[in-house]
């Protein structure tokens, strides 16, 4: 495996009442290299199309190494359009995920609560 290719992330299909074709699959496949950015937490992607060929509703699950799995859901007039339209969705909501994993302390206030003349001793009141 080379520095430039992306974690491994299992990609299934599943076609609920039709058959997704090889090159819908591979159409797929490509738009979901999009999300590989965000490989390091992801570990797969389940594609489920229902009624792939005519108006189909299109569901792209992906599991994390960690939480609950993302969903995004939608019906369009092609798979390809509707494929399109979800990784954006997914991209927007793996960029939400990821803003709230951030630390967006101010690291000089670590310090200010970690000074060594803030801690007090207990008081000996029973005098």
């Amino acid at each position: 495996m080379s520095d430039s290719e992306p974690a491994d992330i299992t990609i299934v299909f599943k076609g609920r009442h039709d058959h997704i074709t090889e090159r819908m699959q591979e159409h797929a496949a490509r738009k979901l290299a999009r999300l590989a950015r965000f490989g390091d937490r992801l570990q797969r992607v389940e594609v489920v199309a229902d009624h792939a060929h005519k108006n189909p509703e299109v569901e792209l699950i992906v599991h994390q190494r960690r939480g609950a799995p993302l969903v995004a859901k939608d019906r369009g007039t092609s798979f390809s359009s509707t494929i399109d339209l979800l990784v954006d969705k997914m991209e927007a909501q793996l960029r939400k995920l990821k803003d709230k994993r951030k630390d967006h302390k101010v690291p000089a206030a670590k310090a200010t609560r970690a000074a060594p003349g803030r801690r007090r001793a207990p008081a000996d009141d029973a005098d």
